[in-house]
């Protein structure tokens, strides 16, 4: 990879960012988006989209509660793909090298609470002033000023990781690439175990069955099992809507009836 590249991919990644933040967190700080850019800039888009949409399901479940630290799967999107596709692997070796990555990544998320937490003092400095203009420099500096340190070690590790990353991939042996290989292949579904933990419940459950029939047994597409959802969705969201009113009606009705007996 040319140091030309590892700097594009850097800034778009930053202002992707940049735009996640400022345009009320749109989802495009994801690998579904950032993966095909990857491979576009690298001249290997199919390998980007196919990475792209692997990477999504496994780290679908992972998102940040609380004071947690999730894993930075933006971060180790980016590196597993473009060093996949630098080094001539395959999509799985993005896989086996996004996820270590990405958990290591986590730490420059806590970096940027420490450099967002030196700026408050001065921020407050500004707000008993009243530095409307000192507020609004400051508010764009941060926007961009956490996230250098993780920007600099992408750069880093793009432009001159590649023949660290060859050597590494060529010195693991067939066997264990193989059982990376199989591991690669179950990650998706740890993904969409750790969302279904969260989501699920007994009255959305017969709708999980319903796409595991329709993929196992039936051999539907997912775009139109997707489709199939969306159908889903709008029928439930009608019937609800059906139905709420009468029972809104209902709910008056007696509001009335008790106020002109307690009258």
């Amino acid at each position: 990879m040319s140091i030309l590249q590892a700097l594009i991919i850097t800034i778009v990644f930053w202002g992707i960012n940049w735009a996640e933040a400022w345009f009320a967190y749109p989802m495009i700080n994801t690998p579904l988006v950032l993966c095909p850019i990857v491979g576009l800039i690298l001249g290997n888009p199919t390998a980007g989209i196919i990475a792209g949409a692997s990477l999504q399901l496994i780290f679908l479940g992972v998102m940040q509660i609380g004071g947690t630290l999730p894993a930075d799967a933006s971060l180790g999107s980016i590196i597993g793909v473009a060093l996949a596709i630098t080094t001539g692997q395959s999509v799985e070796t993005a896989l086996v090298l996004a996820v270590p990555v990405s958990l290591l990544g986590s730490a420059f998320v806590l970096l940027k609470y420490l450099i967002n937490g030196l700026v408050n003092p001065y921020v407050e400095k500004l707000c008993e002033k009243g530095d409307r203009k000192g507020l609004e420099r400051v508010h764009i500096l941060v926007s961009f000023l956490p996230d250098a340190p993780r920007m600099i070690t992408l750069f880093v590790a793009l432009a001159f990781g590649t023949a660290l990353t060859q050597t590494f991939v060529d010195a693991i042996p067939e066997v264990v690439e193989g059982g990376l290989n199989y591991a690669s292949d179950l990650m998706p579904a740890v993904g969409i175990a750790l969302l279904l933990k969260m989501m699920w419940s007994t009255r959305m459950a017969i709708y999980f069955f319903l796409g595991v029939i329709l993929v196992s047994y039936f051999n539907v597409p997912l775009i139109a099992v997707a489709c199939v959802g969306v159908v889903l969705a709008f029928i439930v969201t009608v019937e609800n809507k059906g139905t709420s009113a009468p029972a809104k009606a209902v709910e008056s009705n007696k509001g009335v009836e008790e106020d002109l007996f307690n009258d």
